[in-house]
């Protein structure tokens, strides 16, 4: 579903676009320090999921909160947090936006309205209620979004999140990454209904699946949420694909190398981002390219730069300890 060239300006898909590119480059440079070993506990990869966390996060204003998950770069870095001290953080170094404390799964940034991953599968589902409460009672016109993978619709905290979000009628948008897979386990032997949006029914919810491979769509979906009049809570399923295995140990022994082929040929989010520039708002090859080209040299020269900043102190270990 593209939209139409009246409805969003070049520079506003050119920003998508962009900003697709930055979640993947940075993934497949953080990539490259781990397969050399360069970096400390394990990383699951955003690679492939791009249009989701972009579309979602453009519709949203600062103040808007987000609760992300273990895999949660591509959230972040859609949520406008520094990519050179998201590098650094996950390098262990004082710079990083946790000050070096968190690693990989624990980056936030609460200024700009990212409050953070999260390392337990369905742990965010709590604290987003606790927000979008807080919000609802201070009376703020803003909104909760709160992202899970596909695994995590089967915890019990999903389920109670459920049903006191539309019980309470609070600002929250639920948002189920379905990328097919939760670790190695596929969606149709896990889930004996596997149209995760049809779950929002059975709550008095409004559910709704869409291509999370498509921005254009994940962005319209997500626009038309967040003007509504009366807000009440949503359950959006944006079904995508990881190209990266699930974290750094995964073998990938559940899948073959065709399937994984077959999503990257035919659903890769920016080539198809790609074909919309180059079809509906005339954007020559030749820029693209060179859009990738500087995209990619910058990342990479922050990437240089927060390895080789200063590790925490001694006296940082024990701060924010309290037992």
């Amino acid at each position: 579903m593209l939209m139409e060239k009246d409805i969003l300006k070049k520079s506003h898909v050119l920003t998508f676009y962009q900003e697709m590119l930055k979640i993947r480059f940075f993934e497949d440079i953080l990539d490259d320090y781990n397969q050399q070993g360069q970096i400390h506990g394990t990383i699951h990869l955003y690679n492939g999921q791009e249009a989701i966390a972009t579309g979602i996060c453009q519709a949203l204003k600062q103040d808007d909160l987000v609760l992300s998950t273990h895999r949660n770069h591509g959230h972040a870095i859609a949520k406008g947090v520094d990519t050179y001290q998201m590098f650094a953080e996950m390098f262990g170094k004082k710079t990083g936006t946790n000050g070096g404390r968190g690693g990989s799964m624990h980056i936030s940034n609460h200024s700009l309205g990212f409050i953070g991953g999260n390392g337990i599968v369905g742990g965010n589902f709590p604290i987003a209620l606790g927000l979008a409460q807080a919000i609802k009672m201070k009376g703020e016109k803003r909104i909760v979004v709160c992202f899970s993978g596909d695994g995590a619709t089967n915890e019990g905290t999903f389920h109670e999140a459920m049903n006191i979000a539309a019980l309470w009628q609070l600002p929250i948008i639920f948002v189920i990454e379905n990328n097919q897979y939760a670790m190695s386990s596929p969606i149709e032997k896990m889930m004996s209904v596997p149209n995760l949006s049809l779950r929002a029914n059975n709550y008095g919810m409004k559910g709704i699946r869409i291509n999370g491979n498509n921005v254009f769509e994940v962005f319209q979906t997500m626009q038309n949420l967040v003007h509504r009049e009366a807000f009440t809570p949503v359950l959006i399923e944006a079904q995508t694909y990881r190209f990266k295995g699930h974290s750094r140990s995964d073998q990938e022994v559940y899948r073959t190398d065709d399937e994984v082929s077959f999503w990257k040929n035919y659903y890769d989010p920016i080539e198809h981002m790609e074909e919309a520039l180059m079809s509906d708002y005339d954007i020559k090859k030749d820029a693209l390219e060179q859009l990738k080209q500087k995209i990619y040299g910058e990342l990479l020269v922050e990437a240089q730069r927060a390895f080789n900043d200063d590790a925490p102190e001694m006296e940082e270990l024990t701060r924010n300890i309290y037992a």
